[in-house]
């Protein structure tokens, strides 16, 4: 069933859509792990305890920082994490040290202290250290992923999003059971199509794949054009609509510091119209986000229902959304936490 260069063939069912109307299909979605461990392992274990059919994750998959440990001698180690200084002294202690810097999304590279030095003195070195190791974890997440999900008709579908750099791509491809969505067409099931898109609007920061908006534009065509039903299609979509309630965030002044009025902190809106413009054109059946933190929830755009699950990485906090297909609607949705 091989429907274009781009497609896989939908995965096997116990049933035929055309004579079980009333079949479903369970989507686990979630987004902006931002490289956090135990994010992406209580991602995995949310898909094993609800029994879902299909996991999608929505971009921002790589961290911020990496965190020096530097070896002292002696067994000796010492680190700074979130302005406490950290002191293991046994194999156990700098473990455990390691798995709490990954826990919350940074990188722990452990150095000789002319190590550290050499490498804070070369931008270069230090760069492409950087992006040796957010590769590293994406590889592993991949075949964590693989080994986790034992049923052979359960996918995940992983993409990137605008602060990953373009060298991730490569390291969500050659498994037999994770995909990269991100200007593919995929079926998810025997209904519904999965279309992506990782591409974001400009950010103050000008992130790896902040984009203006015409070219935001003109890529969201380009996937739209792949679907065969639109109207059964879920489209993910890093950045949310503009001015849904699911891209509020904190305002900005020129210094890049939260601007606050009479105690309060200033929200604005921080989607894309062009998102927004393409599924109010479009209607496809279920649009996923994620970009903004700060603005779980839902919204209908017409006939769309559209979601961002939000994101808590740097506290270890699972958010995500279980979503429930039937052929020509969402049967129901809900939020979760943990």
């Amino acid at each position: 069933m091989e429907r274009g260069p781009t497609a896989r063939a939908p995965p096997s069912r116990d049933y035929d859509s055309a004579s079980s109307p009333m079949s479903m299909t369970r989507l686990l979605y979630a987004s902006d792990f931002h490289g956090s461990e135990a994010y992406f392992r209580k991602f995995l274990g949310a898909a094993l305890h609800y029994k879902a059919d299909a996991l999608i994750v929505g971009g921002d998959v790589t961290g911020k920082a990496m965190i020096p440990i530097l070896h002292r001698g002696n067994g000796r180690y010492e680190a700074t994490l979130f302005n406490r200084r950290e002191t293991p002294s046994t194999p156990a202690e700098l473990e455990r040290l390691r798995q709490t810097i990954s826990n919350v999304g940074f990188y722990p590279i452990v150095l000789e202290p002319d190590e550290a030095v050499a490498l804070e003195a070369d931008p270069q070195r230090m760069s492409e250290r950087f992006e040796q190791e957010m590769i590293a974890r994406v590889r592993q997440w991949m075949g964590l992923a693989e080994e986790t999900l034992r049923r052979p008709d359960v996918h995940l579908y992983f993409m990137c999003g605008n602060d990953d750099l373009p060298s991730i791509d490569a390291a969500i491809e050659g498994y037999d059971h994770i995909h990269n969505p991100d200007g593919r067409r995929f079926w998810l099931d025997t209904d519904h199509e999965l279309v992506g898109l990782s591409l974001a609007n400009m950010t103050p920061w000008k992130c790896a794949r902040d984009t203006e908006e015409d070219e935001l534009a003109r890529r969201l065509d380009q996937v739209a054009s792949l679907l065969e039903a639109p109207e059964r299609a879920v489209l993910v979509i890093h950045v949310p609509p503009y001015d849904s309630g699911l891209d509020l965030c904190p305002e900005l002044d020129e210094k890049l510091q939260i601007v606050h009025r009479g105690g309060h902190v200033l929200m604005k809106p921080a989607g894309s119209p062009a998102v927004r413009a393409l599924i109010e054109r479009l209607q496809p059946l279920l649009t996923l986000h994620g970009h903004i933190h700060e603005s779980p929830g839902h919204v209908r755009l017409g006939r769309t229902l559209s979601i961002n699950a939000g994101s808590e990485y740097a506290e270890g906090i699972m958010k995500a959304a279980i979503v429930n297909l039937e052929r020509d609607r969402v049967r129901g949705h809900v939020l979760i936490s943990g």
